[in-house]
């Protein structure tokens, strides 16, 4: 996930990016937002920890040893990514057969409601899961991601990421803490076919820590990678991008599965994102997932097509406790409830005097769920949030909901 600082940086370039800055970015409002969704995508990192140290490894049956039995090595290989930065040597460990699953061609347009790639094997010692969809931070794309716990040395960003482009656009080096820098390349190397497909290593310096991407062509002028930034010593990452990369499960038709349906948004709206997240294991709870509507058209800036939104998102209802509260340094998941909606405990916040505000309402243990709704001025008709909250379809909403990110 994005922590605060990169929230607070990425919004910074929105605003600069922008015709009106004042109008665009809530950057408060980012943050809390940034804030909450870390939180609920580390999903209960320490107590994974703990598991992973008792039995070995965190698993998810069917996903870490593949039928074929050629899971990668938990030995040390001679080709140590953790913190080395190692040029590249060539690689001789196993390629496992690719699943069959494909796109036929290059994505022109990226479908918010479509469920493009799933996991079909993981590595042990990850803890939560993430999909990405539609118009994100840089550009249209898909990011599938699977993260480690926090490593000893603070690397946050630790895991597995998939990500696919639409037509036509090469990947990018990673971004690094500067806006507009991009991390330096170590070294390439040829990588061995992925689902048919030439394939390359590139292994990068992000603020002193490895990453390898392994890219190829999912379909004509269409390019996928696959990045490891490790999380454990002797792990091997271009064994591990192979291996995810051969498994993962393709589809233009499955729609991303979400714990509510969002109805009654005005037609002008457009669906431009969705987000989803959750534990890896059954031992973990914590799970967000949230839709974004524009009220610019498709043509316009992307900072534009961000500034004018309706965010509606969903997750776990929780009591504030001691150690909630030491995990967020303090910071409530929350506002203050100064109202009620349907019965329900909620806060409501608005601006009126403020033609660039939001409207933001919380609505809190609704069928065991905290809906939240954030909607720029103008942006839905009378009643506003309040109104839209009474359209959400959420009959089928229950706690215990997961994403549906893995192959089953």
């Amino acid at each position: 996930m994005i922590d605060e600082l990169d929230v607070a940086r990425l919004m910074r370039a929105e605003v600069e990016a922008a015709e009106t800055p004042s109008a665009v970015v809530n950057v408060e409002r980012a943050m809390t937002v940034g804030r909450r969704q870390r939180w609920y995508a580390r999903s209960a990192g320490a107590a994974l920890a703990v598991v992973a140290v008792v039995v070995g490894a965190v698993t998810v049956p069917g996903l870490v040893a593949p039928p074929d039995g050629s899971a990668p090595s938990a030995q040390p290989s001679s080709l140590n990514l953790f913190g080395a930065l190692a040029p590249l040597e060539p690689y001789t460990g196993k390629v496992p057969s690719p699943d069959t699953s494909r796109i036929p061609a290059a994505l022109e347009t990226i479908d918010p409601t479509v469920q493009y790639v799933r996991f079909g094997w993981l590595p042990s010692g990850l803890a939560s899961l993430q999909y990405q969809v539609g118009l994100l931070l840089s550009g249209p794309g898909v990011v599938l991601i699977g993260h480690a716990p926090d490593s000893p040395d603070g690397n946050s960003a630790a895991g597995v990421m998939v990500s696919l482009y639409p037509k036509g656009v090469t990947p990018p080096a990673p971004q690094v803490m500067g806006i507009d820098q991009r991390a330096p390349t170590v070294s390439t190397a040829p990588a061995p076919e992925v689902r048919g497909a030439a394939a390359t290593f590139t292994l990068y310096d992000v603020d002193g820590t490895d990453r390898l991407s392994l890219r190829w062509q999912y379909a004509p002028d269409g390019w996928a990678a696959v990045d490891v930034s490790p999380w454990a010593a002797g792990q091997d990452a271009r064994e591990i991008a192979l291996h995810v990369a051969q498994k993962l499960r393709f589809s233009t038709t499955e729609r991303v599965r979400t714990p509510a349906q969002v109805t009654g948004v005005p037609q002008r709206l457009r669906l431009i994102y969705t987000t989803v997240n959750g534990p890896l294991t059954p031992e973990g709870w914590r799970w967000y997932a949230g839709v974004t509507y524009s009220a610019e058209p498709a043509t316009a800036d992307p900072g534009r097509q961000r500034a004018k939104m309706v965010d509606v998102g969903f997750s776990p209802y929780v009591e504030m406790t001691d150690k909630i509260r030491a995990e967020l340094k303090g910071k409530e998941l929350f506002r203050p409830p100064n109202t009620t909606v349907d019965g329900h405990q909620a806060s409501f916040y608005s601006a009126a005097d403020d033609p660039n505000s939001s409207e933001t309402l919380e609505v809190l243990d609704v069928r065991g769920m905290v809906v939240e709704i954030d909607a720029h001025r103008g942006t839905l008709d009378e009643p506003g949030t309040k109104g839209l909250f009474q359209h959400l379809d959420l009959a089928e909403a229950k706690p215990d909901w997961r994403p549906a990110l893995t192959v089953d």
